[in-house]
């Protein structure tokens, strides 16, 4: 992530750079022309946003320490067995979206068909989205629940009525079935 983060600065700064010199030729080639003052407000308008949005960030580095927080990046979703084993795992690189389940008349992204707990898992049971550089849980009104094990405090949560921003080092718990977000 933080080589995101200083990636959305340098394409910020490089938009402010092009609205100046947007703004510069306005100023100097269209004084006398009727297209002036919206041009020169398009212009100001696309660099405040540019300037808010790279505030928006420093301060957000700012708040970490004066640093670029980096925030580890979940690239798959593993199936592990009773002694915290990997016995599966899916990639999560270029997806926006997946349905846990269990095979049947519904689409699944991760299959969970062969489970030890698979009679307790709805054919679609959760989701994993991708929204905003984060991933998000939804349970899909399942008749058992989806829980998650955050990585910062060790709790568990029932997921209920709305999505949950996950992070690498979950663990989502789809009826007893345990998958780790890495």
């Amino acid at each position: 992530m933080k080589g995101k983060r200083k990636g959305k600065i340098a394409a910020d700064s490089l938009v402010i750079l092009c609205g100046l010199i947007i703004a510069g030729y306005v100023i100097i080639e269209l004084r006398d022309n009727r297209w002036f003052y919206p041009a020169l407000v398009a212009a100001g308008a696309v660099m405040l946003v540019a300037g808010i949005d790279i505030y928006r960030l420093t301060r957000k580095a700012a708040e970490s320490g004066g640093r670029l927080a980096e925030i580890p990046e979940i690239g798959q979703l593993i199936l592990l067995d009773e002694e915290e084993k990997p016995v599966k795992s899916w990639n999560l690189a270029g997806r926006t979206a997946l349905v846990i389940g269990k095979r049947g008349s519904e689409r699944v992204d991760i299959d969970l068909t062969d489970c030890e707990y698979s009679c307790f898992i709805d054919y679609q049971h959760a989701v994993l989205n991708f929204s905003l550089d984060c991933w998000y849980v939804e349970d899909l009104e399942s008749r058992n629940g989806v829980r998650i094990k955050k990585v910062e405090d060790g709790r568990c949560y029932k997921i209920m009525g709305r999505p949950c921003k996950v992070t690498a080092g979950d663990i989502l718990y789809i009826a007893n079935t345990r998958l780790l977000l890495s």
